[in-house]
């Protein structure tokens, strides 16, 4: 059965052939480049069942080119409703606070990061969801005019059947995030889920590398995703941040204390990877 969110792609593509760069550059690699008049701080942190990590850096002045610095002098908690109560160590070499015993999340948990950064407090909690199923991922294409349009699709079932769930979708290439959106289940049937990332046309696939997209997608490149269950206040901060991509407005945060940024408790599910091979991409009629 398909669902609603290939025939809404299909529709659009339709009405709106040529807006299929401007779609695809929307799901590249996620670019924190906060338009902001004076310095900030930005934090970006995440526990998940795989690690934790924290990131704090300065963002310059906007007339300023020389990127933003990490700050190595932070002190950095993370804490939960269970008991844990662990400090995060600054990794020079990672520019990242991590944890020293391995710390993890638990579905169903509540973290909160709290951070001093020169003198100002900082917090944020996010609540760690339940575990997406990956039932099967491939490659299809459809013909808009003359064109065919490749996708990245995967199939599976929602952790909660009866309830909306929220999903931040990572496609690697490597170690680089090769495209990323952002998903809700507002759509799924009997609990399952249908999504697709647009990858590249066949043209642009031939022309190969171009000043148009810097990232294009080449027989042969092995691509991996990484399905990450959200709370919704983190969800929309990555919404959000879709959308400030191609505005002067910040992301809404889940940070108090005045910082910018995201803490994400997410629960990551990874497919196996898949070869991309025209040939192998299966035609939706």
């Amino acid at each position: 059965m398909k669902t609603t969110n290939h025939k809404s792609t299909y529709g659009c593509l339709m009405l709106a052939f040529v807006c299929i760069v401007v779609v695809t550059s929307c799901q590249r690699e996620i670019d924190f480049d906060y338009p902001t008049a004076v310095p900030a701080v930005i934090i970006e942190g995440q526990i998940s069942n795989e690690n934790v990590f924290v990131r704090i850096n300065k963002t310059r002045p906007m007339m300023d080119n020389a990127a933003a610095q990490p700050i190595p002098d932070a002190e950095v908690w993370i804490s939960c409703t269970d008991g844990t109560n662990e400090q995060l160590i600054y990794d020079s070499d990672e520019g990242c606070y991590l944890s020293a015993t391995g710390l993890t999340a638990k579905a169903g948990k509540t973290y909160k990061m709290r951070a001093t950064v020169e003198g100002r407090q900082y917090e944020a909690t996010s609540t760690m969801q339940q575990t997406a199923v990956i039932d099967s991922v491939y490659f299809r294409y459809i013909k808009v005019l003359k064109e065919r349009v490749y996708f990245y699709c995967v199939k599976g079932k929602d952790p909660i059947p009866d309830e909306r769930n929220y999903y931040l979708c990572r496609l690697m290439r490597g170690d680089e995030i090769f495209r990323w959106n952002t998903r809700s289940g507002r759509s799924n049937v009997n609990g399952k889920f249908e999504y697709d990332m647009m990858c590249s046309t066949e043209s642009a696939i031939d022309k190969g590398p171009n000043e148009d997209d810097d990232m294009p997608l080449a027989e042969g490149d092995t691509l991996a995703l990484l399905l990450m269950t959200l709370d919704r206040e983190s969800w929309e901060y990555f919404q959000s941040l879709n959308v400030s991509q191609r505005t002067t407005a910040n992301p809404i945060t889940n940070i108090k204390g005045g910082a910018q940024g995201v803490f994400a408790a997410t629960n990551i599910t990874r497919a196996d990877p898949i070869v991309f091979r025209k040939e192998d991409a299966v035609m939706e009629r």
